[in-house]
């Protein structure tokens, strides 16, 4: 009699596709008998989201789009880091107007046909029971540049770039290299206010619900709250109520374009790393933040620089740690991620062990290696769910040579395992 698997494989509900349900999803921490959780990879719900544990992949620019469509690169790219643990996936970068792009080839969320090509990105990274944000953006003075393996330089209008239409708070510009700003009026800070409310409505179309906004590394927004930057002489400018009204008005008309449980995350530069007195500091982010907080931001993501070129950043590994720590002690009701230079297991565990965040975003450590969640729990003594499809090839255990017995009498080495039925343990990743 042939034998009947009594449960079959089940599909991934809500998706367009067949895929297999992940259940758990991978890089869920598997209780064992005796051992606590890792703190890395206990779950965390913010207004009834939940996240598989605290590890998430950062927002990182890929220049990859002609006219701000995503392509079947960014469902590769994007798509890896689902499958192999994430608990949170970020897409890059996104424009609210053509103007705003930092280069020609960024993604974009300014037109309606921008929904169906997000969708099927976001559809993919949900159908492995992961949840999916998008970050928001305007490159303000930083607009209309190579990629950075190009060189940085402003587009020639012939390829494509928009050097007229550059806009931040004054007309002084990042470098020579860049193009020269004009400086936005109010009317023109209005309507970039109202296009960020549009992209996060046609997120929240394409099925993506967490909305990230960029409001660092001296982009636009991050340019209009530094006085570094922002030396304007109306109600933009001037004071620190002033400087940072245009961020808050970008949180209201987000929050009036998106239904009450979705969740806003922002990026933030906690300094500007410069002489004391002359940029934004640390004060000034929690000041800003307590602010964020009550206008309705769930998150902050806690990184730092890229607003002046006189800036003096002090490299090291977790360099940004201090930072986001200093926010999380001083803002209650605020979530916090801390993000730049982490590399290892044992510093992420202790950033969430020890309170100094809540999540720890990864960016550059995820394109060298896609299995970093794995290689955490590793580090850390954790066991987690690997994926199914992949069984044959765990991540820390045994190979398996075949879905059947293996029946031939040469001598199988010994990380081989022999037998279909001892193969349910690669299921995890050990």
């Amino acid at each position: 009699m042939i034998a009947v698997t009594p449960t079959p494989s089940q599909p991934t509900p809500d998706v367009p596709f067949f895929t297999p349900r992940q259940d758990p999803p991978t890089g869920t921490a598997l209780p064992e008998d005796g051992k606590n959780i890792a703190a890395a990879f206990r779950p965390l719900t913010i207004r009834g989201t939940t996240f598989i544990n605290r590890i998430f992949v950062s927002p990182m620019c890929q220049y990859s789009c002609r006219d701000g469509f995503l392509t079947d690169y960014h469902v590769a790219h994007y798509g890896q880091f689902a499958i192999r643990g994430a608990a949170l996936v970020t897409i890059e970068m996104t424009a609210v107007t053509p103007s705003g792009r930092n280069t020609p080839q960024d993604s974009g969320l300014y037109s309606d046909e921008h929904i169906a090509p997000l969708k099927r990105v976001a559809d993919v990274i949900k159908s492995q029971g992961k949840q999916v944000a998008i970050q928001l953006g305007h490159a303000g003075r930083k607009a209309s540049v190579q990629p950075p393996w190009i060189g940085l330089d402003v587009v020639a209008d012939s390829d494509g770039g928009f050097a007229a239409e550059v806009k931040g708070p004054t007309e002084e510009g990042w470098n020579g290299n860049y193009a020269k700003p004009g400086a936005l009026s109010v009317a023109e800070i209005k309507e970039i206010v109202e296009a960020y409310g549009k992209a996060a409505a046609r997120a929240v179309k394409a099925g993506v619900r967490i909305i990230a906004v960029h409001g660092a590394h001296g982009y636009l927004i991050h340019s209009f709250a530094s006085p570094a930057t922002n030396t304007r002489g109306d109600e933009y400018g001037g004071t620190f109520e002033n400087r940072v009204m245009f961020g808050l008005e970008i949180v209201k008309s987000i929050r009036a374009n998106i239904p009450k449980d979705a969740l806003l995350f922002w990026r933030i530069s906690a300094v500007d790393w410069l002489e004391p007195g002359e940029g934004w500091e640390i004060e000034d982010t929690v000041r800003y933040a307590a602010m964020l907080r009550d206008a309705g931001v769930d998150l902050l993501d806690v990184s730092s620089g890229g607003t002046d070129r006189r800036q003096k950043v002090q490299l090291s590994p977790g360099y940004q740690i201090p930072f986001a720590e200093a926010v999380k002690r001083a803002v209650p009701g605020l979530y916090v991620s801390t993000v730049g230079w982490i590399r290892d297991g044992v510093m992420v565990n202790e950033i969430i062990e020890k309170e100094k965040a809540d999540v720890v975003s990864i960016a550059r450590e995820f394109l060298r290696d896609p299995n970093f969640v794995y290689r955490v729990a590793r580090e850390v003594g954790q066991k987690v769910k690997w994926l199914d499809q992949y069984h044959r090839a765990p991540y820390g255990g045994a190979n398996v040579e075949s879905t059947t017995v293996i029946s031939t009498e040469v001598e199988v080495h010994r990380d081989v395992i022999r037998e279909h039925e001892k193969q349910v343990g690669n299921k995890y990743a050990n």
